[in-house]
Parts: C-alpha cells; sequence; structure tokens
C-alpha cells in the first residue's frame, strides 16, 4: 500500500500563500475549517493556505502531517432518503505544520508575515483560559494557547508597525461564550502583566477584529477499526483520515464585511454571518454539546464504546434523549418549536451508525465541558425552582469518573476490569482526586465528595455546594452509581422520573 503524499497522489505543491496560521491539528479543525477552506479555494474564492501549529507539548499529529506533505482524507458520512451516503476529499489546505516548542523562533517569524490574514483555532473550552506565562522571548514558546497568540501578536505588531495589513482576524472555535471577546480580553491581560505598552494594546484594540463564533460538525476522528478497509478504498495509506458527519454550520458575529473577507457562504457551506449569533449558539452548546459531555460519563461507566451505540442501547438511549428533551430544553428560553426541531435532528445525528464517534474522545477536557456545557442548565433549571434529576446524575457520573485518578491522563477503572483514559487539566484532576480521599462507601461520604468538587470556585466559577438540594441529590446519586452501577441507576431514574 502506497504512503499518502504529493508524489503519491502525482500532485505538485501549491501555490497558494499561506493566509491563516491555525491553532490546533486535531481531527475537528482539519474536518471543518481545513475542510471549508479546501471547498472554497476549489471555488478560486479564498486563494490561500494554513500554517498549523500544535497546541500542547505531547501532540503527535505533526510528524504525520509533515510525512504527508500536509494531506489528509476527510469522510463525511450521511443518510438520504434513507439511504447511507459518503463524501470523500483529498484536503490540501495545509501548507505546512509546526511544533512551537520546537520551532517558536520559526513561528513567531510566521507570524510576520503580510499575506497572513486570519487565526484560526481549536483548543477545546480549555484553551481559551489565563495562564501566567514567564517572560516572552523568541527562545521559549508560551505554554497557553493565548500566551502563544500574544506573544505572536507583539512580534507582528513590531515587525509591521504602520503597515496597513498589520492587523489580523482571529476567529475562534473553541465552544464558549463570545469566544472572540473572551480571547481577546485574555490578550490585552497578557499585554498588561508583559508590559508590552499601550501602543501594542492599541493595535490589539484597533486594528485586530476577535470574531465570535459558534462551530457545528460531529467528527468522529480517525476510523481506527476499519483502517484496513478506508486504505484499501482509498488506494494509498492515510494516517490522519478525519471522519465526520456531512451536515456543518459556521456562524460568525459581524457583517458584510465578514461575509466578504470570509467567503464560505458564497462558497455554498452552511455559513451564517449575523449581528448576534447567540440564539445558535445556546441551542447548540446545551442541547447537541451538553447532551454529549452529559450523557457520556455514564455511558463510558455503563462499557459502550461509541455515541451510536449509547443511543441504541435500551436504557443508555432513552436515558439521553429524556436529558435533552425533559431537562435541556425546558431550562432554555427559546422558542420551544426551533429548539425540538433542532433536538431532533441532533438525536438522528447521534444515532448515525456511520460515525462511531468514540465516547472517549468527548471526555477530553471534562471539567471544562461540563462547566460549559452543563453547568449552566442546571443553574437555569434552579432558577426555575426545578432540580433537574438526570443532569444530577450526569453531574455525578462525571466524578465518578475520577474515583482512581491520581494524575494526567485519567484512568477510569471499569467494572469489567478494563480501563480507559482520557485527558483533563491537571488542576481538576487534582481536586477531584483529592475529593475522593474523603469516600468511605457510604452515602454520607459521598456528600463530602461532592461539596469538596462542587465548592471549588475556581472550576466553575463560583461555590456550587451552596445549593444543598443540588449536593444532597448529587451525592446520593454518586453513592448509588459505585454501589449499583451507572446503568441501575438510570434505570431507577427512568422508572421515578
Amino acid at each position: 500500500m502506497q504512503k499518502l503524499n504529493l508524489s503519491s497522489k502525482g500532485e505538485a505543491a501549491s501555490s497558494l500563500p499561506i493566509r491563516a496560521i491555525q491553532f490546533g491539528t486535531g481531527n475537528f479543525i482539519r474536518c471543518f475549517i481545513d475542510w471549508m477552506i479546501y471547498k472554497t479555494n476549489e471555488q478560486g474564492l479564498f486563494n490561500g493556505r494554513v500554517l498549523a501549529l500544535q497546541c500542547t507539548p505531547h501532540g503527535n499529529s505533526v510528524p504525520k502531517l509533515k510525512e504527508q506533505d500536509c494531506l489528509f482524507t476527510t469522510v463525511l458520512n450521511s443518510y438520504v432518503d434513507g439511504k447511507a451516503c459518503q463524501e470523500i476529499d483529498l484536503v490540501n489546505a495545509i501548507a505546512d505544520v509546526k511544533n512551537p516548542y520546537d520551532e517558536w523562533e520559526s513561528v513567531l517569524c510566521a507570524a510576520t508575515d503580510e499575506n497572513v490574514q486570519f487565526i484560526f483555532s481549536n483548543t477545546t473550552e480549555a484553551g481559551i483560559t489565563f495562564s501566567e506565562e514567564s517572560p516572552f522571548n523568541t527562545d521559549v514558546c508560551p505554554q497557553s494557547f493565548p500566551g502563544k497568540l500574544t506573544a505572536m501578536l507583539f512580534e507582528r505588531f513590531k515587525a509591521l508597525k504602520g503597515n496597513a495589513k498589520a492587523g489580523l482576524w482571529i476567529v475562534p472555535c473553541e465552544l464558549i461564550e463570545d469566544n472572540g471577546l473572551e480571547l481577546k480580553r485574555i490578550v490585552l491581560k497578557h499585554a498588561d502583566e508583559q508590559n508590552l505598552g499601550d501602543e501594542f494594546k492599541a493595535y490589539v484594540n484597533e486594528q485586530c477584529r476577535f470574531l465570535n463564533t459558534l462551530v457545528d460538525r460531529v467528527v468522529s476522528g480517525f476510523p481506527y477499526a476499519e483502517k484496513e478497509q478506508y486504505n484499501e478504498k482509498l488506494g494509498y495509506e492515510d494516517k490522519l483520515i478525519s471522519c465526520g458527519e456531512k451536515f456543518h454550520f459556521l456562524a460568525i458575529e459581524g457583517g458584510a464585511d465578514v461575509a466578504e473577507a470570509l467567503p464560505f457562504a458564497k462558497a455554498g457551506l452552511n455559513v451564517v454571518v449575523a449581528d448576534d449569533i447567540t440564539p445558535y449558539r445556546v441551542r447548540k452548546v446545551r442541547i447537541l454539546n451538553g447532551a454529549h459531555t452529559a450523557n457520556v460519563p455514564a455511558a463510558v461507566l455503563s462499557l459502550l464504546e461509541t455515541v451510536d451505540e449509547m443511543m441504541a442501547n435500551e436504557v443508555t438511549g432513552k436515558f439521553a434523549r429524556s436529558v435533552i428533551y425533559d431537562e435541556i430544553i425546558p431550562s432554555l428560553k427559546l422558542d420551544k418549536d426551533m429548539l425540538v426541531k433542532f433536538a431532533d435532528d441532533v438525536v438522528a445525528r447521534f444515532s448515525d451508525p456511520a460515525l462511531h464517534h468514540q465516547l472517549t474522545d468527548i471526555l477530553m477536557n471534562c471539567t471544562s465541558k461540563i462547566n460549559a456545557r452543563v453547568i449552566p442548565t442546571i443553574l437555569d433549571a434552579r432558577a426555575k425552582g426545578v432540580l433537574p434529576m438526570k443532569l444530577c446524575f450526569a453531574l455525578a457520573a462525571y466524578i465518578a469518573l475520577y474515583k482512581n485518578a491520581t494524575q494526567v491522563p485519567v484512568v477510569v477503572q471499569l467494572s469489567n476490569g478494563k480501563t480507559k483514559e482520557f485527558y483533563d487539566d491537571a488542576y481538576a484532576v487534582d481536586v477531584i482526586s483529592s475529593a475522593w480521599t474523603h469516600y468511605r462507601k457510604n452515602e454520607a461520604s459521598a456528600v463530602f465528595v461532592v461539596q469538596a468538587v462542587l465548592s471549588d470556585s475556581k472550576l466553575w466559577g463560583c461555590n456550587l455546594s451552596s445549593d444543598i438540594d443540588l449536593v444532597v441529590i448529587t451525592s446520593r446519586l454518586l453513592h448509588a452509581i459505585i454501589s449499583d452501577g451507572a446503568m441501575a441507576t438510570m434505570r431507577d431514574l427512568l422508572e421515578h422520573y
């Protein structure tokens, strides 16, 4: 089987310039932003490619991308009139890829290129947070995404001062509210912490655009179980096949100038540019992402592997649907018909057996996802005087994942003797694993575990343990999960609530 690269495909290197730098080399951003750029380039509308940067020190996609001349295959699945359909593209949108931890000076140099106009990112919700950084220099890469971005903007500011092309448009794809504005706030905070000066801050405020966005596409990633079949079908070995659903949606907050600068909609892609994208964001983050994040911990504890398997299971499938229709939707202050229609589509997308979306992929950075996608729904329900029992269970199942955790990655001990592992913020793992030292195999001690987790304001932005009913019910459900198992506890909840 031939390896995937330019020569094996008989393709010449693209002459299109690098017009964007992206933070992230993972499946989602490649199957979403890079795929969109590729599709737009096909119609001669964007006419640029991407420099992709590895986000974390432990990533492994950079050497694979280099080996494949930055080519990769997207496999998008859909059902049309009850028949499975598949769209396959060989994406040639990435021009180069760098590991900033090894090539920081080169990355800074790339940031000063006049051809570069956009910054894209997908670093998960945990990525857009402020962390203290050592003084910026050209030798040492800052650890956080906003730290890297600030240093790159500062380098560009110094190199292109007075140049009309100095400003950049920053387009974050992380699923947090007002992601562009929050990223800008953190960049300016870094500017103050690093004493970068008022002139640089004026450059950030006046010449750079930070756009709020919402992204939507389920990307299941590399098809490990079917890789041989895919390689045979493609006629080459691709170590970075990215599978997902054909459905895609991008909302960008802005006006006509944004639609012109990023002509995705003109290329026929499902992209909306609007003055206010709040309704799109709320329905997607709370229903689709919230349902993923709320239901996956219990599904993992119930020995399931994929989202479609979770939806097909008699108990977990019914439970997931109930979470969406009985608890998430009633908490939202949006048009109910619109929410139900979106939820119906979400359930169908979750149930698609072609995706094989691994549950452990969804667990990555679980704490920040719980905080952004599930806690707001619980708080909205509590504001209406409702205690959402199934979301309390979801919170308990999330805490149960960390019962034997000691460090990153989190290793989940399953009832069949096997283990699963995922990465989460080190501080979150420390807090939750420390809380488990209170557990003594009884319901009373479960209260101490839940109180210790929910009282940490650094994790949640407030002291959730001040809600006594939330603590008591979540503790009772946590003890039931440990004693009787997640599946049995879900059955009980479905019977009584």
